[in-house]
């Protein structure tokens, strides 16, 4: 066989190769339903917390944990969710998005430390959100 030939042949077996992918190597992320939400704080427990959750189709942002009050209000794009707990820990709640929406984004305005004065730095402090399973 000719050098050329061998060559041309590599080449398309390549190219080839490359089209069947599978349709992407990213593998979408589940969109809508519930998710549970979680202040991670440098600081371990705390007693409240301001945030404001942005993004379309929040539907509903209720309280997860006992002793936990949870009350949220609609603002420009989102919601402002304020959680208050009976005694210092994490403070978690759970929001359902409507079908097709992601977990929204989420910005930490005020947090009070456990003697409920309130925090000096929001430095380190961020939301995480986990698809709640079953979904």
């Amino acid at each position: 066989m000719r050098p050329a030939f061998i060559r041309l042949a590599a080449l398309l077996l390549l190219l080839a190769l490359a089209a069947c992918d599978g349709g992407g190597t990213t593998p979408r992320e589940p969109a809508g339903g519930d998710y549970d939400a979680l202040l991670q704080s440098p600081n371990g427990p705390e007693a409240a917390a301001q945030l404001e959750l942005t993004g379309g189709g929040i539907e509903d942002v209720q309280s997860t944990a006992a002793a936990t009050i949870v009350s949220s209000s609609p603002v420009s794009n989102g919601r402002r969710v304020v959680i208050v707990r009976l005694q210092p820990g994490p403070l978690q709640f759970r929001v359902r998005m409507a079908e097709g929406q992601g977990p929204p984004s989420a910005r930490v305005v005020e947090v009070a430390a456990p003697d409920d004065a309130l925090r000096a730095s929001l430095s380190g402090y961020r939301v995480t959100f986990t698809r709640v399973a079953g979904q």
